[in-house]
């Protein structure tokens, strides 16, 4: 079974490769056929080269991560976008040209027009049937420009529709997306809810689910985790690993007893101690990031016993990484 999971993902990321060629390949072209006056339409090739490289890079990393189906479908959005976008420059620049024929066409007629006040011989009647030929081409020169103004209307409106539906497309996707890891994130709070006593404190706010745990959990004054820390760590490692897009900032906190530098110092190595040691348990260390902040962010009043106490805390900030 496991080499068939093997060869499953092989082919898939076979596939995408070959739409990542073709996506590669369709700018290519477009690239090259790119009329006058197309530095806008090079700005979108950019967009999109950077659109199908970050898709890329998101499939190299991990090829479940939720965010590259939304991702991947911006080429072919792009490639339509690229293509009205050519289609308008060409016909501004088609109306350009009509509009210096048109220009030349009426010098013309000035011109004749002169000649045939200055002329009172049998040479006038030519002129007349050159001004009237200079109209025709005139006439002829304006209905150009009339239906080629049309056209690049036409392509314009176009043009915004694919923009539009490219914008309401994407935004479902990520809606979608949105959602998905908030029902993830909600699962996974249920899960480590359970993990609520008087040493660890679940909470959620806008940074995510936080695991508080007390210093108590810890050495007096040193950064070792005792047992019933690692027992803890353990579980929420087990979370972890089930609930593959959830990220984790640890964060360690201290009260204003001590030196301020050494505090910061027991504050970084906690955390440090605790990213260690999830790490351990299989987490992936990509996942994980700590920091320590020492005194600066405390949560009670240090006036008090009860509030230096929770002060001394380590945090577990864990977010979906798509939220």
């Amino acid at each position: 079974m496991k080499w068939m999971k093997i060869l499953a993902l092989a082919l898939a990321l076979s596939t995408f490769a070959i739409a990542q060629d073709n996506c590669s390949q369709k700018l290519d072209v477009l690239e090259k056929s790119l009329p006058q006056g197309s530095a806008q339409i090079r700005l979108t090739i950019a967009e999109a080269r950077a659109s199908a490289a970050a898709v890329q890079a998101l499939k190299e990393k991990d090829p479940k991560d939720p965010r590259i189906a939304s991702k991947e479908e911006s080429c072919q959005i792009y490639t339509q976008i690229i293509e009205a976008q050519i289609a308008a420059q060409k016909s501004r620049n088609s109306l350009a040209e009509n509009r210096k024929k048109q220009l030349a066409v009426r010098d013309s007629i000035r011109r004749i027009q002169e000649k045939i006040g200055e002329v009172r011989s049998g040479r006038a009647s030519n002129l007349e049937e050159d001004l009237q030929a200079e109209r025709a081409k005139l006439a002829q020169t304006n209905s150009a420009m009339d239906s080629a103004m049309t056209a690049a209307a036409e392509r314009e409106a176009l043009q915004a529709e694919l923009a539009k539906a490219r914008e309401d497309s994407l935004n479902k996707l990520l809606q979608e997306e949105r959602a998905k890891a908030e029902a993830r994130q909600n699962e996974a709070k249920n899960k480590l809810n359970e993990l609520q006593s008087k040493l660890i404190q679940v909470t959620e706010d806008a940074r995510g689910i936080i695991l508080s745990m007390s210093d108590i959990l810890f050495d007096v004054d040193k950064a070792s985790l005792k047992a019933d820390l690692k027992t803890s760590l353990a579980r929420v490692a087990g979370i972890l690993t089930v609930y593959q897009e959830l990220n984790v900032s640890v964060e360690g906190h201290t009260d204003n007893t001590g030196s301020e530098e050494h505090n910061l110092k027991l504050s970084e190595q906690r955390a440090k101690n605790v990213l260690d040691f999830l790490v351990e348990q299989g987490i992936d260390a990509g996942r994980l990031t700590s920091k320590g902040f020492g005194m600066s962010k405390p949560v009670a009043d240090n006036a008090t016993k009860e509030g230096r106490q929770k002060n001394r805390r380590v945090d577990l900030v864990i977010k979906d990484k798509v939220l």
